[in-house]
């Protein structure tokens, strides 16, 4: 599996647990997915950043840029299109989540389930819609969906995901457009992207449960799993 690994020293204000920094998550990532060939979009990052990636990364493999979440994220799907073979799964990946430590293979064996695979199981997912919850398509305290089982776990059909997720490049590529539209602005319309590749497309988005990854901010941990522990496994082995 080929993996873009996007990192920049901005951000948006969210309230994060405390061992969720941009260089501890990083070398955390690295650990999870030492196996897998990657790469790294270094957007609006400072010198010093650059230095610190160019001690795991190959500096051919580092791309600096001076772009935005959602430009940076088109410049990697381009990169994907045109220098990995189509059949070829890519982990498309953000600079602020916690993994399990299985969480590589996982991931990459959702692909045999769905077009688009997250190892992140979304708290607001359970969040009925009219009880404040984000997401308007959730109702009895979850979404109408299908369960599958893989290799090694169950997955569900979901909605949509975050900007983090692993896909065929021939997949992305037959999709850039929809991609392309929703990333228009500085920051990517993600649940936009795939309700609209659900109902045009007729893509599938899976996540597994429980999760193997969670976006790092601490309202929306993925549930029964302790992050910090999975953080520190990787950080002092």
């Amino acid at each position: 599996m080929k993996v873009i690994y996007r990192i920049s020293d901005g951000g948006y204000n969210k309230i994060k647990p405390y061992f969720v920094t941009k260089w501890g998550v990083f070398e955390h990532f690295i650990k999870i997915f030492e196996h897998h060939d990657i790469y790294v979009v270094a957007d609006n990052v400072s010198d010093e950043t650059y230095t610190f990636l160019c001690s795991y990364i190959e500096p051919c493999k580092i791309f600096r840029t001076s772009l935005s979440n959602a430009k940076s994220f088109l410049y990697s799907v381009n990169f994907a299109i045109q220098y990995f073979n189509k059949d070829e799964t890519v982990y498309f990946a953000e600079d602020d989540y916690i993994y399990t430590e299985n969480a590589a293979q996982v991931i990459a064996d959702g692909i045999n389930i769905g077009d688009y695979s997250s190892g992140y199981d979304h708290p607001d997912k359970y969040i009925n819609h009219r009880e404040g919850g984000p997401n308007p398509f959730i109702e009895e305290g979850g979404e109408k969906t299908i369960v599958k089982i893989g290799k090694n776990s169950h997955w569900k059909i979901t909605n949509s995901c975050c900007m983090t997720f692993a896909t065929k490049v021939s997949t992305i590529e037959n999709d850039l457009e929809i991609f392309k539209k929703h990333c228009e602005t500085s920051h990517p319309g993600d649940f936009e992207i795939f309700t609209e590749l659900k109902k045009y497309k007729g893509r599938n988005v899976v996540s597994c449960i429980p999760a193997v990854s969670t976006h790092g901010e601490t309202q929306w941990l993925s549930p029964f799993i302790d992050w910090e522990k999975q953080f520190r496994r990787t950080i002092t082995s």
